[in-house]
Parts: C-alpha cells; sequence; structure tokens
C-alpha cells in the first residue's frame, strides 16, 4: 500500500502543528501559516491548501482566516489517531478495482479477499498510533531541521 501524496502531506501538516504549537495567554495557541508549511517541506502552496482544506473540514485541525489567521490543531495530539487520518485523507482504500475494467476472474477470485484483509491489517495497525506517538522523539534528526 503505498499512501498518496495528499495523505503523506496531510501527515506531514499535522506533526508541523504539533511541533509548533505554543499556548498563548488567551489559550488560543499559536497559528501556522500554509506559506510556511509549504515553504519549510517544499510542497505547492496550491497543493497544500487542499491539504488544510480537507484536514479542516475532517476536524483535524482549525483554521482561520483573514490577516492574522492560520491552522492550528483542532484538539491534542494524542486525540488524532493515524489510522483515521489516513482513511479520511485518502479517496479509496480498494486495494484492487475489479470492476473497471471489468475482471473475468471476479466472481472466483481469492485474491481480492486477502488484498483486503491485508488492507484492513495495514489501517488497523495504524489505529494503535496517535500523533503524540509520532512526535515523540525529540532526539531524532528530522527534529533538527529548522520547522519555521
Amino acid at each position: 500500500m503505498q499512501l498518496t501524496k495528499h495523505t503523506d502531506y496531510a501527515i506531514r501538516v499535522l506533526i508541523y502543528l504539533e511541533k509548533r504549537y505554543i499556548e498563548t495567554q488567551d489559550g488560543k495557541g499559536t497559528l501556522s501559516t500554509a506559506t510556511d508549511i509549504a515553504s519549510v517541506f517544499n510542497i505547492s502552496f496550491n497543493h497544500l491548501t487542499k491539504v488544510v482544506q480537507h484536514l479542516g473540514q475532517a476536524g483535524f485541525i482549525d483554521t482561520v482566516r483573514g490577516k492574522s489567521g492560520g491552522v492550528k490543531l483542532a484538539r491534542a495530539a494524542h486525540l488524532i489517531n493515524l489510522g483515521e487520518v489516513v482513511q479520511v485523507m485518502e479517496k479509496s482504500l480498494d486495494p484492487v478495482n475489479c470492476a473497471e475494467p471489468p475482471c473475468r476472474l471476479r466472481s472466483a477470485c481469492l485474491v481480492k479477499p486477502i488484498l483486503d484483509n491485508a488492507m484492513n491489517a495495514f489501517i488497523e495497525e495504524l489505529k494503535k498510533y496517535t500523533l503524540a506517538d509520532i512526535c515523540i522523539n525529540e532526539n531524532n534528526d528530522v527534529w533538527q531541521l529548522k520547522l519555521s
């Protein structure tokens, strides 16, 4: 299973927002801009905007419009499940499409159920982890990157 760039970028955005979040006195927390995130990860701004919009619609992030607007996590990192993120961001988790073009083996095929089971196992494994779990290792080289 290879995740789409859309999902890959969504996970990067969530990690970035978790690592950049600072609680402010008013309790609202700091906002990050799509421009900053696109720049850090060298992602097309237009593509990143679509990812951010999808994450917002799914309830993973809050978006604030306007001059001092931006994005931040909508809930704590330990409440953002990776399996849920992948399921929401991927258009299809069907490992093979037996309908287009129609497969002559479909009625007797034993491969499709095996692939479906493998996909379900993949998602179940991801469901064991949260955003907090993948952001915990401060000594990892990835956190040495300048995320600002």
